[in-house]
């Protein structure tokens, strides 16, 4: 078997387990129009793969706008949840896809749903220091004081891993939040 064959035979092997739709191999190419084909003759747009990941997921994964906004005018479920709990805007969050996180605030996303770790997309945000993603979830109502299983909030967390800039904007919103309260 020729080095090119084997390779190719691995690739198809290991997308065949993941049992990801035509559609959701599409989005993860980034073909916006060939995943508009499909949608067209009827293609799932919350189809899950055996992780659980639907095809929004997948293009919130590689950041590509064109084709959250597509996927979300044809009904994708904007607060589905993986296997692990995850949802688009956590993955948004995690990857620091500021444009596209824009896009799932604006049509309504969820802010405090937890993953299985118990923490929510500013929990995520802040751990990788993305701090225009951290400002707009808190801009959004993002809860502050969520603590995720091992007793962390999100300052807490960008403190941790350095972001200093991350965990002063969320240390001055939480003193703001206690003001506001008062």
């Amino acid at each position: 078997m020729t080095r090119a064959l084997l390779i190719l035979t691995t690739l198809f092997l290991l997308t065949a387990c993941d049992k990801n739709t035509p559609l959701m191999e599409k989005v993860m190419h980034g073909d916006l129009e060939e995943a508009r084909a499909l949608l067209a003759q009827g293609g799932d747009v919350n189809a899950r793969n055996a992780y659980g990941w639907t095809p929004l997921m997948h293009a919130v994964r590689i950041g590509n706008q064109a084709l959250v906004e597509l996927l979300l005018a044809q009904g994708a479920d904007i607060n589905a949840q993986d296997q692990d709990g995850m949802t688009a805007l956590m993955r948004a969050a995690m990857k620091g896809h500021e444009k596209v996180t824009a896009v799932l605030l604006a049509a309504g996303a969820k802010l405090n749903l937890r993953d299985q770790r118990q923490a929510t997309a500013l929990h995520w945000a802040a751990r990788r220091g993305h701090i225009l993603i951290a400002k707009a979830l808190v801009d959004a109502g993002a809860d502050l004081s969520i603590k995720d299983e091992q007793g962390q909030t999100a300052m807490f967390l960008a403190m941790s891993e350095g972001h200093n800039d991350t965990a002063t904007l969320l240390r001055k919103a939480a003193k703001k939040a206690r003001r506001g309260r008062q």
